[in-house]
């Protein structure tokens, strides 16, 4: 993905030259606890000590991850207990652009929630690329990818796309588990990034911030996040 690339490539020089190190492909197993403060975490087995710890993730794997060590906490209560939506993508290499210009398009009155072709902007070795976010994603989660396929070409008529003959790969990505819930009532569940446990901060789209799952509320809830370790780290050395 070069737009991953070059958005995060210059980011991780960044921390590098301020002596950090930034690993890919390593999940975090769980938090190091001393106390009642957060001080590390322990990833592939390794245990890697920490003066403040950012919980960056969806809202799933959150959960997950501070249930064990928060989950009597008052604080985390509504988190802990804020619900999740599924979400299921299709991703198409095709021997050609299936639309003229690279720009995501709503697909109204058919499974096609969204779609946009990617192969001049994104992915830019594949002659054509084809994503598409499908509605309701509870009719697609256990669906066997080639009837995915299937629906989506012929669906996909009926808002203009030519795709019959010209998928050359695809791919299904079930998500059971990938938002926070935007059903009423939930606003009061999402968390702030500043928490009151020491050396704990939390970002992602389902923390509070003005946008909703969205990535441009990720990049938002980082910042905050940041701001809230700042703070942190202020206060530690006052005291």
């Amino acid at each position: 993905m070069d737009g991953g690339r070059d958005a995060g490539a210059p980011i991780a020089r960044a921390i590098e030259r301020a002596g950090g190190e930034v690993r890919t492909g390593v999940g975090v197993d769980r938090l190091v606890m001393e106390g009642s403060r957060v001080a590390g975490v322990v990833a592939g087995g390794e245990t890697i000590g920490a003066r403040h710890v950012v919980v960056a993730t969806s809202i799933s794997p959150a959960q997950e991850l501070l249930r064990p060590h928060v989950g009597d906490h008052p604080w985390f209560t509504p988190m802990l207990a804020l619900p999740s939506t599924p979400s299921v993508t299709l991703q198409m290499e095709l021997d050609g652009p299936v639309t003229d210009v690279d720009r995501t398009t709503f697909g109204p009155g058919t499974p096609l929630a969204c779609f946009a072709e990617q192969s001049r902007t994104t992915f830019r070795h594949a002659p054509g690329r084809l994503s598409v976010i499908l509605s309701p994603p509870e009719r697609f989660l256990e669906m066997d990818p080639a009837d995915v396929l299937a629906t989506v070409c012929a669906e996909g008529r009926r808002v203009g796309l030519d795709l019959e003959g010209h998928v050359t790969g695809h791919r299904l990505v079930p998500l059971p588990r990938d938002f926070h819930s935007l059903e009423p009532g939930h606003l009061a569940f999402r968390p702030g990034q500043e928490t009151p446990v020491p050396g704990l901060a939390l970002a992602g789209d389902y923390t509070r911030q003005r946008f909703v799952a969205t990535m441009e509320g990720a990049v938002i809830s980082g910042r905050k996040a940041a701001a809230a370790v700042q703070s942190g780290l202020a206060a530690s050395a006052g005291g």
